[in-house]
């Protein structure tokens, strides 16, 4: 049994209750179901603080003595707008942060990462009363995202206030444990999340949903990036379609409504070329749609993906991404995958990648700090 993930949830003075016990109770709870995490509290020293609400915790361990951190979870409260001027606080959190797989910042924890200088170029959020305070601790370069749950940036994922901070750490738990277990947990807490996805496979009923979230891509592409990845005309019904007709295409629906989709195929890769590898799934078309930014349904879709592939047999996920799409390239990275090469074609070029699945027994495992790595025989 490999050894439990390590989660540590800083407190400080007039910390928001329910900000640090809800992940809490959220990686408690997911570690009793698979003995694969430890939750412990830090402060600056091991003497009592006191919450928002007037709860006094005693901290488990101080900056001084606790053990290194694989997940890393800054709650927020009113004492967070007088913390970012702590400097011990603020810079245990960027060493903290460092050492971690994983940081979750809850509500207005969001301003202490922005003042250790761990936002830049993220997608960002926080609590809804605190969105112009994070505005003026971060650079252009960084973009608050309003009215949603949580956003997930890979290393760095990000709720909004409260109560949000469970749906982003069962999110986490979801990601690194699967949807499965995250479930279980919710339901221990009964805690509906609202987030479960039901992944299927496209029938060709789906063909107009298909078509509504490849256009809404290209759009959102053209709109934000300010070029054509996709042109709209090419994405009409018979083409989806088709598509559904052709190749094992997937749909992602949160209750009931079409929010993601992709497809997954197994045949030569004329992009690869030499580097085609019969041990692998390409994944394409994998589109979420707008209202769900935020979400994390793009990181759930790829891990799907590669539950999916790994259950076929194979050992390596890839996909391809257009190369002048940098924020998308940014997000492949982000998300573990690692860059190939680069395909030329008339008038368009794209970059490749690939990550290894995790598990699959002609892989070896290596480690370098806190990074798997995974590698074929």
């Amino acid at each position: 049994m490999e050894r439990a993930r390590q989660v540590a949830v800083v407190l400080y003075d007039k910390v928001d209750t329910l900000d640090f016990t809800g992940p809490y109770d959220v990686f408690g709870v997911a570690g009793y179901l698979g003995r694969d995490f430890r939750v412990y509290t830090v402060a600056e020293k091991e003497t009592p603080v006191t919450t928002v609400s007037g709860i006094t915790i005693t901290p488990q361990y101080s900056f001084d003595t606790c053990p290194t951190a694989d997940i890393l979870i800054v709650p927020g409260g009113l004492g967070s707008r007088t913390e970012v001027a702590n400097a011990r606080l603020i810079a245990w959190i960027r060493e903290a942060t460092g050492n971690a797989v994983i940081v979750l910042s809850v509500c207005t924890g969001a301003l202490l990462l922005a003042k250790a200088g761990l936002l830049e170029g993220l997608r960002v959020t926080t609590n809804r009363t605190a969105y112009d305070l994070l505005r003026g601790m971060v650079s252009p370069g960084t973009t608050v995202v309003e009215d949603v749950r949580y956003v997930d940036n890979g290393r760095i994922v990000m709720s909004g206030g409260v109560t949000t901070g469970l749906d982003a750490a069962l999110h986490v738990v979801a990601r690194l444990c699967g949807e499965s277990r995250a479930m279980e947990t919710a339901s221990r807490l009964e805690y509906r999340w609202h987030t479960k996805l039901d992944i299927r496979r496209a029938v060709h009923e789906d063909a107009e949903a298909v078509r509504g979230l490849l256009i809404g891509a290209a759009q959102w592409i053209q709109r934000t990036q300010g070029f054509v990845q996709w042109r709209e005309e090419r994405f009409t019904h018979a083409y989806a379609a088709d598509v559904i007709e052709r190749y094992e295409v997937f749909v992602a629906h949160m209750e009931g409504v079409p929010v993601g989709c992709l497809s997954v195929q197994w045949g030569y890769e004329e992009i690869w070329g030499d580097q085609f590898h019969e041990n692998a799934g390409y994944v394409h078309r994998l589109t979420v749609s707008r209202d769900c930014q935020g979400m994390g349904i793009g990181t759930r879709l790829i891990n799907w993906a590669e539950g999916y592939v790994k259950d076929q047999g194979k050992s390596l996920l890839r996909l391809d991404c257009m190369a002048d799409n940098t924020a998308l390239n940014r997000y492949y990275v982000r998300q573990g995958f690692s860059f190939c090469g680069r395909y030329d074609g008339q008038g368009w070029s794209a970059h490749l990648y690939e990550r290894y699945i995790a598990g699959r027994p002609d892989a070896k495992q290596s480690e370098h700090g806190n990074v798997r790595v995974f590698l074929l025989d």
